[in-house]
């Protein structure tokens, strides 16, 4: 029987979360996308750190929480 390194095992949960974060990443910003502009500030906001950028708000990272989570239990 072959087994993993626990440096193989990092990696893989590593290439693992990587893969969920992405996926989660791409589904929250195709809801803001598509979201009414008026409902947008309340997932995101202007970063005071990046003038060109933007930082999700409380509710934001608690979407974005939730899909990680969702994808991490689907995969």
């Amino acid at each position: 029987m072959y087994r993993l390194t626990k440096k193989q095992q990092s990696q893989g949960q590593r290439l693992f979360d990587e893969r969920a974060y992405k996926i989660a990443d791409r589904i929250f910003w195709i809801f803001i996308e598509n979201s009414h502009p008026k409902t947008i500030s309340d997932f995101i906001e202007a970063d005071p750190d990046n003038t060109n950028g933007t930082r999700n708000t409380e509710r934001g990272r608690e979407l974005f929480e939730e899909l990680e989570s969702f994808v991490k239990g689907t995969l």
